[in-house]
């Protein structure tokens, strides 16, 4: 049930993307559309019951993360107390015994961070990295660069004809392929999944034509290339793009926006050539 949920919500945020302002009745009028086009009944009491059931480990993960978050906090605090201690007795190895444990506390809390803020299927930042790490707190830039908006062609087609294990190896795949081309032009970037099938990449440059050129040429040897299941399944697909120049202090809901629109101009023209 927790990924009929997680499916409605991308797909209920897919479709209000384009809205500056989401009031709770056009959410719930999205969400219901979507939930009964992957047939889930919202009104049915087995459904209240496993929602009730994955917010009971939704709250228990999030007690997990507090008890972790509060047990390094108590510790740091003891620590710091005791380097004092330590600087004004000069005992140096009371130091190297504080200095061990503060690299243990920083593994855990980047495991924590890890938990919290890394997409569990493709190990890639997700949506709650976005607005907490990658803009400022009023939701905008702060740097200038370029935002790419990818989406994966024929997602939902592929989950309805092969499954969802076969469209999950998918998303991996084209996660992997897309990082590795862009690291060999040796960009500075961060790529965040930001629904099931769309990613958003803050790339660390200014030169638009050439992000463009770059992405053309990855998606042209994207689709050269063929996809193959554990089971011998063998299958094609790509992704479509947007790509949009943004400076310090833009919002990224407006820079978002956009790329969400050209993508969609970029779409339609694949669709075209397709045809023709």
């Amino acid at each position: 049930m927790k990924k009929k949920l997680k499916k409605i919500t991308d797909k209920t945020v897919q479709d209000l993307l384009q809205n500056e302002i989401i009031l709770p009745s056009s959410y719930f009028e999205s969400f219901d559309k979507n939930a009964k086009e992957i047939e889930v009944d919202l009104t049915d009491a087995s459904f209240e019951k496993e929602v009730s059931s994955v917010l009971v480990d939704e709250l228990k993960s999030i007690n997990e993360y507090m008890k972790k978050t509060i047990k390094n906090m108590d510790e740091l605090s003891k620590a710091t107390k005791d380097a004092q201690d330590a600087i004004h007795n000069k005992d140096t190895a009371k130091l190297n015994t504080i200095n061990s444990s503060l690299s243990v506390m920083k593994e855990e809390l980047d495991s924590l961070r890890k938990m919290i803020y890394l997409d569990e299927l493709t190990k890639v930042y997700n949506r709650k990295w976005v607005y907490n790490h990658a803009l400022k707190e009023d939701g905008t830039f702060g740097y200038n660069g370029i935002l790419l908006f990818i989406d994966i062609n024929d997602f939902n087609y592929i989950v309805d004809k092969y499954g969802n294990l076969i469209a999950d190896n998918v998303v991996i795949y084209v996660t992997k392929f897309l990082s590795q081309k862009l690291k060999k032009e040796n960009l500075d970037f961060q790529i965040a999944r930001y629904s099931n099938d769309q990613f958003v990449l803050f790339i660390k440059n200014e030169n638009l034509s050439n992000i463009i050129s770059y992405v053309s040429n990855i998606r042209l040897d994207f689709s050269n290339s063929t996809l193959k299941s554990k089971s011998g399944l063998t299958f094609k697909t790509n992704f479509t793009f947007g790509a949009v120049k943004f400076i310090a202090n833009d919002s990224f809901q407006k820079i978002l926006e956009i790329t969400a629109d050209l993508e969609d101009m970029d779409k339609k023209k694949i669709e075209s050539i397709v045809k023709k």
